[in-house]
C-alpha cells in the first residue's frame, strides 16, 4: 500500500511540475497570436475587433507585425518593434494608409495600452486602444 501511495505521489508531484513549467513557457512567448482589440476612434466611437501580431524576423527578433490595425484588413501589415515595455509603431505595407504611434506593455495586466494615428484614406489623428486576449 505505501509503495502505491509513494507511485502516486511521484506522479501526481510529476504532473504538477510539468503543468507548472508549461505554463511559464506560454507566458514569455506571450505577443504572438490573436488579440482582440478594444478601440476608441474618431473622438467618441468604440468598436471591438480581433487583431493578429506575429513575430517580423526579417528584421530583429523584438520586431512584430500587426495584421488588422485600426479594422483596416488582413492585407494592411503594421511593423512595430518591441523596447522594453514600449512598442514603437515604424508604419504599414501600405500606400494609402500611415499608421504612427506607441503602445506599452503591461506585465500586470497582462495588456497593450496603445496611442496610435492614422492618416491617408483615413484622418484619425488620435486612436486610443487596448490589446487583451479574447
Amino acid at each position: 500500500m505505501k509503495k502505491l501511495a509513494r507511485r502516486f505521489l511521484i506522479i501526481v508531484t510529476l504532473g504538477l511540475t510539468l503543468g507548472a513549467s508549461c505554463d511559464k513557457y506560454e507566458k514569455t512567448d506571450g505577443f504572438t497570436g490573436v488579440w482582440r482589440c478594444r478601440e476608441n476612434y474618431q473622438g467618441n466611437k468604440f468598436r471591438t475587433y480581433n487583431v493578429s501580431v506575429e513575430r517580423y524576423t526579417s528584421i530583429d527578433s523584438n520586431t512584430y507585425v500587426i495584421y488588422n490595425l485600426y479594422n483596416l484588413g488582413l492585407d494592411l501589415e503594421t511593423v512595430v518593434q518591441l523596447k522594453d515595455t514600449v512598442f514603437s509603431i515604424f508604419g504599414t505595407n501600405s500606400d494609402s494608409y500611415f499608421i504612427s504611434g506607441r503602445g506599452s506593455w503591461n506585465k500586470r495586466t497582462q495588456a497593450i495600452e496603445w496611442e496610435y494615428s492614422v492618416s491617408g484614406l483615413t484622418n484619425d489623428p488620435f486612436v486610443s486602444a487596448v490589446f487583451d486576449r479574447p
